[in-house]
């Protein structure tokens, strides 16, 4: 038993402990239930995940250097360890592709790291966060602190909060420089709750919740559609951060909504091809690049009885052509129809008989939802088609659109 005291009057309450004597937190401030206080049924469905097995993993992270910053793999760690040595040097780790928030769905994230032991003049950081925006874990010089930040007035405002002030529990035993599991849960609409913590001994560990509802008259972030950041910066001592494993999981499953945009060349477009040559090419519009462009659908025809092969490369080196504002859609998408380009990458292909059309399960669009460079640049995306004799064929890339 224990006792609490609310309101100037206390209560006794029962207290649950496990075989080592450590308490088990239950009701809403538990692992036990989701941002909105459903209880977790084991559905996560995974949005993004990244392991450092083998590399560092360019395809899915940029990586963005100030001063004399550096990374090193460690390859026996499935780590990248990220390296400051002195005033002005930073390094920051960023996901390409932000990840998509559907209303009513607790969105949770998980991120492994090692960090320094807090030290005056590095600031560490590990979250969901870009620069205007998101939930962040920080050692500020000596300080541990939650921020949250948001640009809902039109310039970058955090709401810090410092370890003393952790409201649920304040983890006194937290060591920043040994291996740590960061996770927060996030009900945003405008105006939901935050809560984050630590996975310590295989339970969720909540240390605080920011609450919003019915306290501000404004949204608190202006998206939750945002990418997972690792960030180390110093004005002086030398740190290192160890960037190790990451997951943003939609609890209650992932369900793609909205209309389909499409994107392809008009009919007196369509010409003959016998050796590789492109359709179709989309990319996020300059000053778009925060949504979440999700392929959905690929439909390819080929004239006569002949085959064909499709295939998707992404961020080809564009030779000739020009972009232009695709037909449809809401603005946030340019696209490509007559150009020459060069290399890429070949993630998707298949054959053609006189039509072919494909569309893409959840799982298989979003793991092609187009992300951005280190230079803020939208990736490119191009449906090209290879014949085995010359013959005429065109085709076209669907789309939906997270903003």
């Amino acid at each position: 038993m224990g006792q609490i005291k609310t309101n100037n009057e206390q209560f006794e309450t029962g207290i649950l402990a496990d075989h080592r004597g450590q308490i088990l937190s239950v009701g809403p401030d538990s692992g036990r239930v989701d941002a909105f206080g459903r209880a977790r049924m084991s559905e996560p469905y995974t949005l993004f995940d990244s392991t450092l097995r083998y590399d560092e993993r360019s395809d899915q992270w940029n990586t963005i250097l100030g001063g004399a910053g550096g990374t090193t793999f460690l390859s026996n760690q499935s780590s990248l360890q990220l390296s400051v040595s002195g005033n002005g040097d930073s390094v920051l780790r960023r996901t390409k592709r932000r990840f998509p928030y559907q209303p009513g769905k607790s969105l949770q994230l998980i991120q492994s790291f090692v960090g320094t032991v807090p030290t005056a003049g590095l600031v560490q950081e590990v979250g969901f966060f870009d620069d205007d925006n998101g939930v962040i874990l920080r050692a500020n010089g000596t300080t541990i602190e939650f921020v949250i930040r948001g640009k809902y007035n039109g310039t970058v405002t955090e709401a810090v909060i410092p370890q003393s002030q952790w409201n649920i529990d304040r983890f006194e035993d937290l060591d920043f420089s040994k291996a740590n599991l960061f996770t927060a849960d996030i009900e945003w609409l405008g105006a939901g709750r935050t809560r984050l913590g630590f996975i310590l001994d295989g339970e969720y560990l909540y240390c605080h919740e920011q609450n919003h509802a019915n306290a501000i008259d404004h949204v608190y972030m202006s998206t939750a559609v945002l990418p997972c950041s690792y960030r180390i910066a110093s004005t002086g001592p030398a740190g290192t951060m160890k960037q190790i494993c990451t997951t943003v999981i939609s609890e209650g499953g992932y369900e793609p909504t909205g209309p389909i945009y499409t994107a392809g060349p008009s009919a007196v477009g369509v010409s003959s091809i016998s050796a590789e040559q492109p359709i179709v090419g989309i990319r996020m519009a300059s000053g778009r690049t925060g949504n979440v462009i999700i392929p959905s659908q690929i439909e390819a025809t080929i004239e006569g009885n002949t085959t064909a092969k499709w295939r998707l490369r992404l961020n080809p080196t564009i030779v000739s052509g020009t972009w232009t504002p695709a037909l449809n859609g809401r603005g946030n998408v340019e696209m490509i129809t007559s150009a020459t380009i060069s290399g890429g990458t070949v993630i998707g292909a298949g054959l053609v008989g006189t039509r072919s059309s494909s569309s893409l399960p959840a799982e298989a669009a979003l793991s092609l939802s187009l992300g951005t460079k280190a230079d803020g640049t939208s990736d490119i995306l191009v449906l090209t088609m290879e014949a085995d004799t010359s013959t005429k064929g065109t085709g076209l890339i669907g789309w939906r659109e997270v903003v």
